[in-house]
């Protein structure tokens, strides 16, 4: 097990940062730069999508439709659980609407000269035209993505076991980590 990053993965954006050159597994030993590429617009992708999906989770506690399949607003595993049983065909769209993003993202990523992550969609003009501004708002969204991924993951993992949405089992107490059963430890 080694550290060391390939040099085609030192330049990039946040491999300097808290854990200089950390590649536990050696995804990058041997891997082209075509290859690192991939995985630094899949990084992106998956942080934005975890990013969302989190919003998501907070949000769907607070804002629900009055439409009785959405009733599930605290627990998104029964929520979707839910549309998919008396809904199949908007479970369908959704589904159908993912791929169309995913395959549009794709077309968009493979064009020459594109930067990871960088998939020409900027309608509110966010992005800094500044190259060090630009690389501390791509270091801010990368280590966000990050933690974002981790925190989807929690916020899941908590309703798989406790059967609880997140927020719900703060409000209940169910999040005690001190192994009373009343959380998920």
């Amino acid at each position: 097990m080694t550290m060391k990053l390939e040099d085609a993965a030192t330049e990039l954006v946040g491999s300097d940062i808290e854990y200089p050159e950390f590649d536990p597994w050696g995804f990058t030993k041997g891997a082209s730069e075509e290859k690192i590429y991939w995985y630094r617009c899949a990084e992106l992708k998956h942080g934005r999508i975890a990013m969302l999906a989190a919003l998501g989770q907070i949000t769907q506690y607070y804002v629900q439709l009055d439409d009785p399949v959405f009733n599930q607003g605290d627990k998104p595993f029964a929520a979707l659980q839910q549309v998919y049983a008396e809904r199949p065909l908007a479970f369908a769209q959704i589904v159908l609407a993912i791929f169309a993003v995913e395959a549009l993202g794709q077309f968009n990523q493979v064009k020459p000269g594109a930067e990871p992550g960088d998939l020409g969609f900027d309608p509110l003009g966010l992005k800094p035209t500044d190259p060090e501004t630009l690389e501390k708002v791509q270091l801010r969204e990368l280590k966000n993505g990050r933690l974002a991924m981790l925190a989807i993951a929690g916020m899941l993992y908590t309703e798989y076991l406790t059967g609880n949405g997140v927020l719900e089992a703060w409000k209940i107490g169910a999040v005690s980590p001190f192994n009373d059963g009343q959380g998920i430890f």
